[in-house]
């Protein structure tokens, strides 16, 4: 069967070559072939797959603490996609090896093992690849699940295909999930029970004082003194007919907004980079000065209303100066971002009717009035104006989500 698709992995690897450019580097990776100073000659390594950006933020409390339990063991990380590469070298320099996951062909994933000769190999939350299980355990390495979960949308295609989870899911020594309706979601796409045990979050062992803001944002804000700053974080294009474009909405709010609160300085953070240059369009034509995070350094903005984070792994540094948040694809059916960096800094955030991505942290927030849920994108403006208005209702919002937060600490550890 991989036989006779490996033609149309070809055409997506030219596809994707040709959309951009960056896709090159590291391709001899995706395909098995790690540069020399990967080769191992003694077995002990531990290999962490971190997906992308929010695995490997998530990852990097337990990538410490391994490094600390295990300062002989070689450590390694791989991530799929680009964002998450450069981020993971940026965030993991001097912890781990980074390089790009193999492509689940068994080729390139025994080439892999047999470079790196892991003692374990960690999967970060569900990432179910069933070559990468087999080789693994074929190899005599041991595979570990850990920050597992499986959102709303996705748990009735786990539960339709039993059949070919159960086999892969069979290979891992132990399946770590985030809740216990991850663990009853693992269950019914075939789990083995004896395995499987709820750990927590590692996504609640984020430490506020380790995410540093850039220097060149932060003399930014000091040149433009912003009364108040709105971060709209991690925002989303429409997924289906009929969903927002975050980008359009959180501008048309500002504009409605900046008025009323004069000196409202907006953080607008698109979540994938390819969008970037389109909310920069966006901005231009809405006519709101703006200065992007990307050419700070050459360009001084003073009197701008607006900062473009074009930028990736910085944003958890920038929640600091927040007023106010607005966590992105919540309002598109996209299922929500992370709302705890945030939160651990005491920020108040919005979010909208589509947190199914994190619908336990989303419903816990709620219970304990910890978080401002709002229904539609006509309601965000006045989500915002109401909380920029009263100092006391941000604090106690923001004060109640912080002690969410930290009371759920300790994934890293269990895990």
């Amino acid at each position: 069967m991989q036989t006779a698709a490996f033609p149309f992995l070809l055409v997506y690897v030219l596809r994707r070559c040709w959309r951009d450019a960056g896709y090159l580097r590291g391709l001899a990776e995706r395909f098995g072939f790690l540069p020399r100073r990967y080769h191992r000659t003694a077995s002990g390594a531990v290999w962490l797959h971190a997906v992308s950006v929010g695995e490997a933020l998530a990852s990097l409390g337990l990538a410490r603490r391994l490094r600390q339990e295990m300062p002989w063991a070689p450590l390694y990380v791989s991530c799929g996609t680009l964002a998450g590469r450069a981020l993971a070298e940026e965030k993991f320099a001097g912890l781990a090896l980074v390089f790009h996951a193999p492509f689940d062909y068994a080729f390139a994933v025994r080439r892999i093992l047999r470079t790196l000769k892991p003692a374990v190999v960690v999967i970060v939350e569900t990432e179910i690849w069933p070559n990468l299980f087999r080789e693994t355990v074929r190899s005599g390495g041991r595979l570990v699940i850990v920050n597992g979960r499986i959102s709303d949308r996705t748990a009735a295609r786990y539960r339709r295909l039993r059949w070919f989870f159960s086999a892969a899911l069979g290979h891992a020594a132990a399946i770590l999930v985030q809740s216990p309706r991850d663990a009853e979601r693992y269950l019914a796409a075939g789990a083995p029970p004896e395995r499987l045990r709820v750990a927590g979050n590692l996504k609640y062992d984020f430490e506020p004082r380790e995410a540093v803001p850039p220097a060149a944002v932060a003399r930014f804000l000091d040149a433009v003194r912003p009364r108040a700053v709105w971060i709209a974080a991690s925002t989303m294009p429409p997924a289906q007919p009929g969903d927002p474009d975050e980008d359009g909405v959180v501008i048309e709010a500002f504009l409605a907004l900046r008025a009323s609160h004069p000196g409202l300085l907006l953080i607008l953070t698109p979540r994938k980079p390819e969008r970037f240059e389109a909310a920069a369009e966006k901005l231009e034509r809405a006519g709101v000065r703006f200065a992007r995070r990307s050419r700070l350094e050459a360009d001084a903005a003073p009197d701008a209303e607006a900062l473009l984070l074009d930028s990736m792994g910085e944003l958890g540094g920038l929640f600091r100066f927040a007023d106010v948040v607005f966590m992105g694809g919540s309002l598109a059916s996209r299922g929500g971002h992370n709302i705890l960096e945030p939160a651990f800094f005491g920020k108040p955030v919005i979010a909208g009717p589509h947190m199914e991505n994190f619908a336990a942290i989303a419903e816990e927030f709620g219970r304990a009035g910890a978080l401002v849920r709002i229904g539609s994108a006509g309601e965000l403006a006045a989500a915002v104006g109401e909380l920029l208005a009263s100092p006391g209702r941000r604090e106690e919002i923001g004060r109640r989500a912080r002690e969410c937060a930290e009371a759920q600490r300790g994934a890293a550890e269990r895990a």
